[in-house]
């Protein structure tokens, strides 16, 4: 008899251990929510506790190729949840790249009584900055986004209740580059009711588009202040979009599908010819399904348009579920672009190349293990983009909430390649680094670049608005600078000088360019054509410390055939042979 009662009895047990096993697994999945914060927020604060405000000072940080500096605002808050999405807080004026605009949403206060969107003003391209109030400079705002117009003078959109309104999207131009004296332009409510969270971009030195969204997903055109009037698109809500304008004037405009049960978790981009009075219909960049991989795109998408017209869409991707999401599973930035990899997304970092740790503790702010791209591009040389985003560093907080820290990454070639991450803030002391911001344009030159960014540098890890301890936070300004001639690929003394062939070749349209330097040289690098012709050169008579070094080459503007590229470094002279094919 027990011989036949045992079996029945492990099976039971099996069954029991399954259920409980499944309770488990559902249990430890996180909900995933699309609660933003609109003022009516959680907070855990029983005793009054009023956090003391000093800045901290960060010393430069050098990478294998960036030399990272940072500056203090002196702007500071308790109130730490910058955006639901990517945010759009800092503008480097491309005519006067001397000039750089952010804002940035604070409240001192515990219990966030007041919330302002401060102005901060840099002329001296970052290195120091001046408050110069807020915008508005009455009432309740959030949610601030930043652009500009060729007169140099910020644009800036965020929603608020000035002048007796509902708490809804407006906007603010200066008078002039660092005035201070912004005129308003009200919109008005969309179909949806009051649109909030706004992104904007100005064009040329009167034109504004803006997106916004409440009970659906807006975007809006104004020139001269007069407003053409919303038009809704199927997108999803709080930041979940980004525009951008190009060169030639086309605007573009990336978001995550709405939450409609058809297009939850996708991503798409569609473009206007006439500062966003119509748009193309929309592409489908990313399609999330469930019944294959389930990774889809949550809360972090951003959008710049390159020196070369085209669109360049950095997100974040992740296993998901129509109702849910996992932070304590890897996830990775992808780059999409019709002019890369056939259009088909690549990996920009992920967990081969930026150290995985999960995101435990208060993750109601939506955060993944790495997450939050915003993309930039060099101001007007060649095809260089930087994205920086952020990640989970490994340490937790006195509620087990993570740690964040900044890294970035960065192509020289339109996106084609990426260089492997660096990570950006300082391991000490030890502060949780979210919500960078990456100017859409980047004062450059033909041997650097100078990336501008604005963070939230906090106290404590989580989200203060979402129940975390609170903190004492301030905006940090960090300029990433590049030196785009030259790659330090390794500090190994080689024996002698010598220069490889270019790889790979032949070639269309970019091919990297190393070379071993044995002792501190001036270097010179250039490339000739097939009659004997200078048509590039690649480094002018600089400075090389010893090492194994590595340039890229872009032959956009030249015609397929043979070209020649000679390296003089002191008394060493080398030349090779390489072919382009278009």
């Amino acid at each position: 008899m027990l011989q036949k009662i045992l079996p029945f009895i492990v099976f039971v047990l099996l069954i029991f251990t399954g259920i409980v096993q499944s309770q488990v697994d559902r249990t430890s999945r996180i909900e995933r929510t699309h609660k933003v914060s609109d003022g009516s927020e959680i907070y855990e604060n029983t005793n009054n506790y009023q956090p003391k405000f000093t800045s901290t000072y960060f010393p430069p940080v050098q990478s294998a190729a960036f030399y990272f500096i940072f500056s203090n605002t002196g702007v500071f808050t308790v109130y730490d949840l910058q955006s639901n999405g990517v945010p759009n807080q800092i503008w480097q004026d491309p005519l006067t790249p001397g000039n750089v605009h952010a804002t940035f949403m604070y409240s001192t206060e515990a219990g966030f009584a007041s919330r302002n969107c401060a102005y901060l003003f840099s002329n001296d391209g970052g290195a120091t900055w001046t408050f110069l109030g807020d915008v508005p400079s009455t009432d309740r705002s959030g949610f601030p986004s930043i652009s500009g117009y060729t007169s140099g003078g910020a644009v800036i959109a965020n929603h608020n209740n000035a002048n007796g309104t509902t708490s809804r999207t407006k906007t603010y131009f200066d008078a002039g580059a660092g005035f201070g004296v912004f005129t308003e332009s009200d919109p008005g409510d969309s179909p949806g009711g009051p649109a909030i969270w706004p992104r904007v971009v100005g064009i040329g030195s009167d034109r504004q588009v803006i997106v916004a969204s409440i009970g659906g997903s807006y975007t809006n055109s104004s020139f001269n202040g007069l407003w053409s009037g919303w038009a809704e698109y199927p997108g999803d809500q709080a930041e979940t979009y980004a525009l951008s304008v190009a060169p030639n004037g086309t605007v573009g405009h990336a978001y995550i599908g709405a939450a409609n049960g058809i297009n939850n978790n996708d991503v798409y981009y569609r473009s206007s010819s006439d500062h966003g009075l119509s748009w193309t219909a929309p592409e489908r960049i990313w399609d999330w399904n469930e019944a294959t991989d389930s990774l889809g795109c949550l809360r972090g998408v951003s959008l710049v348009m390159g020196n070369n017209n085209q669109p360049y869409v950095a997100f974040n991707i992740s296993l998901l579920t129509l109702s849910e999401f996992f932070p304590e599973t890897p996830s990775s930035i992808r780059l999409w672009s019709p002019a890369v990899n056939g259009g088909t997304p690549v990996i920009i970092a992920d967990q081969t190349t930026v150290p995985f740790f999960p995101n435990r503790g208060s993750v109601s702010d939506a955060f993944l293990p790495i997450c939050r791209p915003s993309i930039g591009r060099a101001s007007s040389i060649g095809g260089g983009l930087f994205c920086a985003y952020t990640a989970t560093t490994g340490e937790y907080g006195s509620d087990t909430s993570a740690y964040f820290a900044v890294w970035c990454s960065y192509s020289g070639d339109n996106g084609a390649t990426w260089r492997e991450p660096d990570r950006v803030t300082p391991v000490t002391p030890l502060r949780d680094w979210r919500f960078v911001s990456v100017s859409q344009v980047n004062n450059s030159s033909v041997s650097s670049i100078s990336v501008q960014m604005l963070v939230q540098c906090d106290s404590v890890p989580g989200t203060h608005v979402n129940g975390s301890p609170i903190g004492s936070g301030e905006a940090i300004g960090i300029i990433a600078n590049i030196t785009i001639g030259i790659s330090n690929i390794s500090n190994v003394v080689p024996d002698d000088f010598s220069l490889a062939q270019n790889f790979p070749n032949p070639f269309n349209p970019t091919t990297r360019i190393r070379f071993d330097i044995k002792n501190t040289t001036n270097v010179t690098l250039k490339v000739f054509n097939a009659n004997g012709q200078e048509v590039a050169v690649l480094v002018n008579n600089e400075v090389v410390t010893p090492g194994t070094k590595e340039v890229t080459f872009t032959g956009n503007n030249l015609s397929s055939g043979i070209y020649f590229y000679t390296l003089l470094a002191g008394d060493f002279k080398e030349t090779k042979k390489m072919l382009l094919i278009k």
